[in-house]
């Protein structure tokens, strides 16, 4: 079975009445959930948008060949605030960190252009496949795991592709666990397809949290599973 097969057998699997239920119940709570999203803005928020607004500011091609590497050196500093070298979990030395990176840059590149609401069904399957190859060959954590770690970083790099990934709100929203593993990663992605299908979610575009269709996802799932950050 090719991998384009393996994608659409998993989408079908992924699309059944429970999922579609659960997906449809969602999407329907996504403008109450962003309009009562209320999250830290220190650090963290900070970084990002720095990030972003870099991102935003200057193509992939030109961001990867800069010298100074500044891009990278704002993914590595916003996953230090966003806690990826913390409690329990650490990053590995910047060095280490760019070249894990760098090695993926032609896949970065391939969907360098890709925006999650605009992927057609013919070409979701092919997405997956590289996106798949991007995560079992970047290595950016001296700890255990790749899910959260590995779906941050795609996430800076790929914006308006990827959404950032945690265990207690990614993992528990969509599984109900917090176990990692490619299958899950690539199983998200595509539910995440699923609702920016369902819902043009530009129209919670803002200049702080909500920077990219994928976040604005990622923030609604963290409104409903954190009581604390829905005010």
């Amino acid at each position: 079975m090719s991998r384009w097969d393996e994608g659409r057998t998993e989408r079908t699997i992924a699309m059944s009445a429970p999922w579609e239920k659960k997906i449809n119940e969602f999407v329907a709570e996504i403008p109450k959930l962003i309009n009562n999203f209320s999250y830290r803005k220190g650090p963290d928020l900070y970084f990002y948008r720095k990030t972003m607004e870099l991102r935003r500011r200057k193509g992939l091609d030109e961001l990867f060949e800069d010298k100074s590497d500044r891009l990278i050196e704002l993914i590595y500093a916003t996953l230090v605030a966003w806690d990826m070298n913390s409690r329990g979990a650490k990053m590995k030395y910047f060095d280490q960190f760019k070249s894990s990176i760098l090695a993926n840059k032609e896949r970065f590149m391939q969907l360098s252009s890709s925006r999650l609401e605009s992927l057609s069904g013919a070409t979701v399957g092919e997405v997956k496949m590289r996106l798949g190859q991007i995560y079992n060959h970047m290595h950016v954590m001296e700890s255990g795991g790749k899910l959260v770690s590995n779906s941050k970083v795609m996430h800076f790099i790929l914006p308006d592709l990827v959404m950032p990934m945690d265990r207690q709100n990614t993992l528990k929203f969509f599984f109900g666990n917090t176990n990692e593993s490619e299958g899950y990663f690539l199983r998200i992605f595509g539910q995440s397809y699923e609702i920016a299908r369902k819902i043009d979610l530009r129209q919670f575009l803002d200049e702080e949290w909500n920077l990219s269709v994928p976040k604005v996802i990622d923030n609604a799932i963290i409104s409903k599973m954190s009581p604390k950050y829905n005010k």
